[in-house]
């Protein structure tokens, strides 16, 4: 109880002392700073210092936040995310006046670059989940599992944008050619999962055996195969539009995606080479690695979290024992990473949206809990599946978060000429937030009840 008291009086405090900067006003306009020669330097824009102390808030309020909810036995996660959103803009707006915004919209702009080095950091945890020897032995179940999931929410979302498809003015207002390739893109989306939440579950609850390797494979390897189907589709719509555009945009994808696997490989020569050579500081190494990867995705237009999960990947299955030392490293930082992720995913949640079209999205996320329950008991069965899977593997394909968001960000570019751009983009934020706040907690009862959580 103490200890508990203690945690709640030092965040107040902390958003208290965030707060009073913010109502300060300080004028950060003419601020310069000296360089290394005793001269003064060039002026340093008021918003990056800023992002900074919305930085520390994310990562200070979050973390304490995170210890509250492990104090009652839920998971951090959906604490990092819910702290994000109490301090971001979009519940800001609905403050009364005089009440500053902790973490502004602008500000949030500064710390996507911070945020893509999370999901490297997650990618790399996660492709090096994956072995080799395991998938041999249960590639063929997994597959089997995976694809009768899959088809169950598929084939459940879809029937219900049909039955609504008449009602939905984001459906109904479109020619039919059009409304059919909407629905085809966002029941690939609602299928996706979250490979960050399964490993920051499994971290957090120091989780190993069957059932954690078997929701991360499941998880991870969905999630490629939707990046690819969704990629595709996305193309498909580009050459539909632009006749002459058309190649190009399917030439860009298809880099997007070899690119990716690519940079994966050569990252994981790279670090190969520097574990060998090197026994200090690794994880430093890691850090440096995955702002590398993050800056790569920004330069040659892939994807972080596919890059990281290769070079994760090829890393545990050539060099393994190189690779222990690696990842081993990397545990000290993986707490403040999830801080990172989940708090800034959390802040730049739109309310307002949510508010909007929420019972829609309610109503598509039951259909999916629907699906993903009972397509997944099919396929445990069809798979020959341990009881303990039957009952608890579908609480690890229940969240949405990085790839989700990332993949929703990705249509709304494709579609932002469409006068319907916004109603799409504000469906697909909510179906992703209601996924992510019921699914950290049911992945946490599922790793408990399957007896392989060591913390």
């Amino acid at each position: 109880m103490k200890r508990t008291l203690t945690l709640i009086l030092t965040l107040l405090a902390t958003i208290c002392a965030v707060a009073a900067l913010r109502l300060s006003h300080v004028n950060l306009e003419n601020v310069r700073t000296l360089d290394v020669f005793g001269e003064l330097s060039l002026q340093i824009p008021p918003g990056l210092h800023y992002a900074a102390l919305s930085m520390g808030l994310l990562v200070m309020g979050g973390f304490l936040a995170g210890e509250l909810a492990a104090s009652i036995a839920l998971p951090r996660v959906t604490a990092y995310l819910f702290f994000g959103i109490a301090v971001g803009p979009s519940l800001a707006a609905w403050l009364p006046k005089g009440f500053p915004t902790l973490v502004p919209q602008v500000e949030l702009n500064y710390l996507e670059f911070v945020q893509a080095l999370a999901v490297s950091l997650i990618g790399l945890i996660a492709g090096s989940e994956l072995k080799i020897p395991f998938l041999r032995t249960a590639g063929t179940r997994i597959c089997k599992m995976l694809a009768f999931e899959s088809a169950g929410v598929a084939v459940f979302v879809c029937v219900l944008f049909i039955a609504v498809a008449g009602v939905v003015p984001l459906l109904s207002e479109r020619a039919p050619a059009e409304r059919w390739f909407l629905i085809a893109v966002l029941t690939a989306l609602i299928s996706a999962s979250s490979p960050a939440v399964v490993v920051a579950i499994l971290r957090e609850t120091k989780a190993s055996g069957p059932f954690a390797q078997t929701g991360l494979a499941m998880v991870v390897l969905k999630d490629l195969v939707l990046v690819v189907v969704i990629s595709a589709l996305l193309a498909t719509w580009t050459s539909i539009q632009s006749q002459s555009g058309g190649w190009n945009a399917a030439l860009g994808i298809s880099w997007h995606l070899a690119g990716s696997l690519l940079v994966g490989l050569i990252f994981a020569m790279v670090l190969g080479v520097i574990a060998k050579r090197t026994r200090f500081r690794l994880d430093m190494v890691m850090v440096i690695a995955g702002f590398a990867i993050a800056l790569s995705g920004r330069l040659l237009n892939i994807a972080p979290l596919l890059a990281g999960i290769t070079a994760g990947f090829a890393l545990t299955n050539l060099s393994p024992n190189t690779s222990r030392r690696l990842f081993s490293s990397i545990d000290n930082v993986l707490p403040t990473t999830y801080v990172i992720f989940f708090a800034t995913t959390g802040a730049k949640i739109s309310l307002d949206s949510l508010m909007i079209i929420w019972p829609l999205a309610l109503g598509v996320c039951a259909v999916r809990f629907v699906g993903c329950w009972s397509g997944l008991r099919i396929g445990c069965r069809v798979a020959r599946a341990s009881d303990l899977e039957r009952k608890w593997l579908w609480t690890a394909m229940v969240s949405q978060a990085g790839v989700s968001i990332a993949l929703a960000s990705e249509i709304h570019r494709v579609f932002a000429q469409q006068e319907w751009a916004t109603q799409l983009q504000s469906f697909m934020l909510a179906t992703i937030v209601i996924n992510e706040v019921f699914g950290p907690p049911l992945m946490r009862l599922g790793v408990m009840r399957s007896g392989e959580a060591r913390a």
